[in-house]
């Protein structure tokens, strides 16, 4: 496997399949909060959007073996016997994290009842998680990659 220097590793592994169904899980999650928050209410987005922020924190910070939607994707998975695809996890950490941030603020915004700001925030997200599930393309990883190794080994370590 050859590594690139400049992008730093934990040599702790995910398998892409798996994340790009959580990915798909987010996305539809997200969609269903920007929804909700239009035809309902921004209040009931806001349960939404904390639940989803939630699931990021337990990946981000915890492990995805906790974490609701993981456990979802992996059954998926290994239901429809996809072989695994191993990526290095400190990226995808790194990438959780940024969707903490994203969902957290999503949720803030609703529960303030800031319909729009909102919608944006949660758009974004949408956006991000399409590029995963359906093209493989990490916006978290990528930045990840540009970052000095020593910066992403500090954001992206588990505790």
């Amino acid at each position: 496997m050859i590594v690139n220097a400049s992008c730093p590793i934990s040599g702790d592994q995910r398998d892409n399949n798996a994340v790009r169904v959580v990915a798909g899980f987010t996305l539809l999650l997200a969609l269903a909060a920007i929804t909700i928050a239009l035809t309902v209410g921004p209040g009931w987005a806001a349960g939404l959007s904390g639940l989803l922020a939630l699931d990021f924190i337990i990946r981000a910070f915890l492990r995805p073996r906790f974490s609701p939607l993981a456990t979802a994707a992996r059954v998926l998975v290994n239901a429809l016997k996809w072989e695994k695809q191993p990526v290095d996890a400190a990226p995808k950490v790194f990438a959780a994290r940024i969707g903490v941030v994203f969902t957290a603020t999503a949720t803030v915004l609703f529960a303030l009842g800031l319909t729009v700001p909102g919608v944006a925030v949660s758009g974004l997200l949408v956006v991000f998680a399409l590029l995963e599930s359906a093209l493989s393309f990490c916006a978290g990883c990528w930045l990840y990659s540009l970052l000095p190794r020593s910066v992403g080994n500090i954001l992206a370590h588990q505790f």
